[in-house]
């Protein structure tokens, strides 16, 4: 009898470490992978940090491999999402070095595109994020970008604001920096649209493009300028890719904003870029295309 007992509570013993030595094989791989990929991400260089996402939200489409969940744009791309800080803004060749200098701001920072093959990262592509994504492009063609990082969200909550004050709230940010930075040529407030997925995807030799719509108010005196300036970039898209835009919305009357902080500088232009539906790769093809309209539109 007592061997019986023995020959069970030995067999239990021998379960339970078999057990233990399977957990702590598993947490030794997720420590030493992690480690491994975060040297990896480390590497990489902001066009490649791009890249990895696309393939890693593209793959989840097909794919269900073991390391998929350990493959984790997460990591790059948190709420406080910025690119890296590059040695040099301009590419070795370049003669235009910061010879042009432009402004990026997002009065509606959280509007968001589609998640779709990225929720299982917690990750939610926002407008904001696109802004750090399109001066990384303009400065590998080697124009200066300044992007807003301070919050339109934290200007609202602190002067108790409803979301219809934004543009309030967007213009307290965006003054000082305008009026410190007299050699700015274009000002860029980056939206998103909230259009229907047929009006704002482009599938054009292969590629599938997040489509702009410009958007200029009416309400102000000489809005002409502004509108003018919407006209010659969204000319200079279509010669790129044709149909990649939507045109130009003229916007007055009531139930409109109607400026949109456009009469502050005749340099102001709104972009919506894409939909709530499109995804990050199709928005990655646009801003590509996006800055080397804008580097043609500066030197124009």
């Amino acid at each position: 009898m007592a061997k019986r007992f023995k020959g069970k509570h030995r067999k239990k013993y021998n379960v339970l470490k078999i057990l233990m030595l399977i957990i702590l094989i598993y947490i030794s791989f997720n420590l030493i992978y992690n480690l491994i990929y975060n040297l990896y991400l480390s590497k990489l260089n902001n066009d490649e940090i791009i890249a990895h996402i696309i393939e890693n939200s593209k793959n989840g489409k097909n794919s269900k491999g073991i390391l998929n969940k350990y493959q984790n744009p997460q990591i790059i791309l948190g709420e406080a999402f910025t690119f890296k800080e590059e040695e040099s803004d301009v590419p070795v060749g370049n003669t235009n070095a910061s010879s042009h200098k432009i402004y990026v701001y997002t009065t509606h920072e959280n509007e968001a595109y589609s998640d779709k093959y990225l929720e299982v990262y917690n990750i939610n592509p926002t407008v904001k994020m696109m802004g750090y994504i399109l001066r990384d492009y303009l400065n590998d063609l080697g124009v200066d970008v300044i992007v807003e990082d301070k919050s339109v969200t934290d200007v609202l909550k602190k002067n108790g604001w409803s979301y219809k004050y934004s543009y309030d709230a967007s213009k307290e940010l965006i003054m000082p920096v305008i009026s410190e930075n007299k050699d700015l040529e274009l000002i860029i407030d980056l939206h998103r649209d909230s259009a229907a997925l047929s009006k704002t995807l482009l599938e054009k030799d292969n590629e599938k493009y997040a489509r702009i719509l410009f958007v200029v108010g009416a309400e102000y005196e000489g809005y002409e300028v502004n509108y003018e300036l919407a006209k010659k970039m969204n000319e200079l898209l279509e010669n790129e890719v044709s149909g990649i835009t939507r045109g130009i919305s003229l916007k007055e009357g009531a139930g409109v904003n109607g400026i949109y902080n456009q009469n502050i500088s005749n340099h102001s232009v709104l972009i919506e870029l894409g939909g709530q539906y499109n995804e990050i790769e199709e928005l990655n093809n646009t801003l590509k295309v996006l800055a080397k309209v804008i580097l043609k539109y500066l030197e124009r």
